[in-house]
């Protein structure tokens, strides 16, 4: 009942921000990095047991491409580097640049026939040991677990994923299995990620593939010898697929990261890093290994207007 109210409060909101004029001025002259994850087709979510900040539906992203495409000029990361080295920059323009994590399979089946049919580019972060598998991360292993488990509501699963996420490897690995262990684990053999064939097909229409390092590790607790395996494993695995575009830029896992693993990245070769934190860019990035982003998922953005009035909060508290 309280997400319902918050729903339909924050629906009417939309509404009434969309009807006011120059309702993006002060995106002007500014890249917004929007982050995805999944596309999904309405009827898949229940089963799909998606976190309610992981996904979106194949209509809203459609809508959101249409507005993408009626108020901001949308870059590939590529050119988006080319212009920041160039300085090729228009104050008066409003830019954008769509990303998605993780090269999930509905990346390809739902959200890419959609980029090709609006003629949009987008990048898309790999974890190249993950390419064409079926081994799940571990949010969507307890996801799973906890669907089985069957106690509690969708709202209540995401909380202990979140808390989770707190958790030091071992006992995350310990609660996991003891999980397993109490409701019965069944494997799942069907395919999650992309495979290298459909990048080098998503790469023909404009889709640029980025590192999301090689096994989506959590960068903050890796050793400096491990760090580097990461992040240049997932590089150099990047360079030697013939045929997929490929773009020298990391998006930090679950967005963590130090200091240290920013320079790290830079050491590396990569030419930018990606975080979770909520901004906008300008033509001068303060920092090229810490870029912010704006995620869009189904929550916040399920209209254009709630879509605008959520990209407009984000606006307003840039300096």
């Amino acid at each position: 009942m309280r997400a319902s109210l918050a729903a339909t409060l924050r629906a009417a909101a939309g509404h009434a921000y969309w009807a006011l004029p120059h309702f993006l001025a002060r995106a002007r002259g500014r890249v917004m990095i929007l982050m995805y994850h999944r596309v999904l087709p309405r009827g898949d979510v229940p089963s799909a047991c998606v976190q309610p900040g992981m996904y979106v539906t194949q209509s809203t992203f459609e809508r959101h491409l249409r507005f993408l495409r009626t108020y901001f000029e949308t870059l590939s990361f590529p050119d988006l580097l080319r212009r920041w080295s160039a300085g090729d920059w228009s104050e008066s323009t409003r830019y954008c640049l769509v990303t998605f994590d993780d090269g999930w399979l509905d990346t390809y089946r739902h959200a890419f026939p959609l980029l090709r049919a609006y003629r949009l580019p987008a990048t898309v972060f790999l974890p190249t040991a993950l390419v064409g598998s079926a081994e799940p991360l571990w949010t969507d292993r307890l996801a799973d677990l906890l669907r089985r488990r069957g106690a509690g509501r969708l709202e209540d699963w995401d909380a202990q994923i979140e808390c989770a996420k707190q958790l030091d490897d071992g006992q995350r690995a310990e609660m996991l299995d003891a999980l397993a262990a109490e409701v019965g684990e069944i494997a799942d053999g069907r395919r999650r990620y992309i495979d290298w064939a459909e990048a080098r097909e998503m790469s023909a229409c404009g889709i640029t593939f980025g590192s999301h390092t090689m096994t989506h590790a959590n960068l903050t607790r890796l050793t400096a010898a491990a760090l580097d395996r990461e992040l240049r494993g997932s590089l150099d695995v990047l360079r030697a697929q013939e045929g997929v575009n490929w773009v020298p830029a990391l998006a930090y896992p679950n967005g963590d990261y130090t200091a240290e693993v920013a320079a790290a990245t830079r050491a590396a070769g990569y030419r930018a890093a990606l975080t979770t934190r909520p901004g906008l860019e300008t033509g001068r990035p303060a920092d090229p290994y810490r870029l912010a982003r704006i995620g869009l998922h189904e929550d916040v953005s399920g209209s254009v207007p709630e879509t605008a009035l959520h990209i407009a909060r984000v606006v307003r508290s840039c300096p």
